[in-house]
């Protein structure tokens, strides 16, 4: 099945390229005999999943519904995938922090970064959230690794803002939000917080010792 998907996206496109194609165009282009090209084009014809015309200067290749939707099928899962691989899922419990976030958020550069980076106004105030067990320990570790979004350190004549890293992310299912973990940061790596344009204890009904999900869209 593989194959027949690469062959029938390699024809299509060519087909896109040059509107009618010749065998021995796919022959060259597939490294074949037109032979080859001839069998491999009547087996898509007769699996229903192309539709050949021909003209005068070669033939005018269509996909029929079964073919577009095995493609599009192929494209969903590779996007299933690929999505897999770029999501960091951790779980943890809400815990209380000292209201260093609400003051933190509430500097209008961070705030303004976070909304010109992020594209959302954060609520102004972080969930913190403690890691209990080894598997989501790990996966924060691997944020570390991980591409992130940078929000750069600011300094005026009277102070330096640090540099804070920034990982879309979601909660619960509840989008958008973010894990922020500035670099002077005295958290322990086992706590993380969570920024999100929604007051998140409101919003998911959300106390001390609740069992959460994040998922960092890496």
């Amino acid at each position: 099945m593989l194959t027949e998907i690469c062959t029938l996206s390699r024809i299509i496109n060519l087909v896109k390229e040059k509107g009618e194609i010749t065998q021995q165009i796919l022959a060259k282009e597939f490294n074949i005999s037109q032979q080859s090209v001839s069998r491999k084009l009547k087996e898509l014809e007769d699996a229903n999943l192309i539709i050949r015309i021909e003209t005068k200067d070669g033939e005018i290749i269509r996909l029929t519904e079964k073919g577009e939707n095995l493609l599009l099928n192929c494209l969903n899962e590779i996007s299933s995938a690929i999505t897999f691989q770029h999501e960091i899922r951790i779980k943890g419990k809400v815990t209380s922090g000292l209201g260093e976030g609400k003051l933190f958020l509430s500097l209008p550069y961070y705030e303004n970064s976070f909304k010109k980076f992020l594209g959302f106004t954060p609520y102004p105030g972080t969930l913190n959230i403690v890691i209990y067990d080894r598997i989501s320990f790990e996966n924060r570790l691997l944020l570390d690794t991980s591409r992130y979004i940078n929000i750069p350190e600011y300094r005026d004549e009277n102070r330096v803002l640090g540099a804070v890293k920034a990982y879309p992310a979601r909660i619960n299912d509840l989008e958008p939000a973010a894990i922020v973990i500035p670099l002077r940061t005295t958290h322990p790596k086992s706590v993380i917080e969570i920024i999100s344009p929604y007051y998140l204890r409101e919003k998911l009904s959300l106390k001390d010792g609740d069992e959460v999900v994040i998922e960092a869209l890496i």
